[in-house]
């Protein structure tokens, strides 16, 4: 059983730690954790979306843009995406080689699959439609 002196003590330790509180301080420590942002899904309102979507659709016979060509989109510009932090992580291991970073390399791998996975889904979705 914690003391009341330990209770305060440790009361005054929690106002102390509970982060950054400028605007800056947060914008710095929410990219902490970030190694090259692939886990996180693109927004639908990206121009670039939009561009290989109207660029999609201008090649299709019909013109409607459906879910499933968004996702096509989507799923091409990750794979752009992955592929190029692949790039830039090799690059970087010529230049200094060190096995925790060949690790890294290796995991983009996952990363990949999945785009490929949504890619396939969404050809084969617009084929059966088609």
């Amino acid at each position: 059983m914690a003391s009341i002196r330990q209770i305060k003590a440790n009361r005054a330790n929690a106002r102390r730690s509970t982060g950054p509180n400028t605007a800056g301080g947060k914008a710095r420590s929410s990219g902490n954790a970030l190694r090259h942002g692939l886990a996180r899904p693109r927004d639908r309102a990206d121009p670039d979306i939009a561009r290989l979507v109207s660029a999609i659709i201008s090649g299709l016979r019909h013109g409607g843009i459906s879910d499933l060509v968004v996702d096509l989109a989507r799923a091409k510009l990750e794979l752009v995406r992955i592929r190029a932090a692949r790039q830039r992580m090799l690059a970087a291991l010529l230049d200094c080689p060190v096995p925790a970073d060949v690790k890294r390399v290796t995991g983009l791998d996952r990363y990949e699959r999945a785009a490929l996975v949504r890619q396939t889904r969404a050809l084969r979705s617009s084929i059966a439609r088609g």
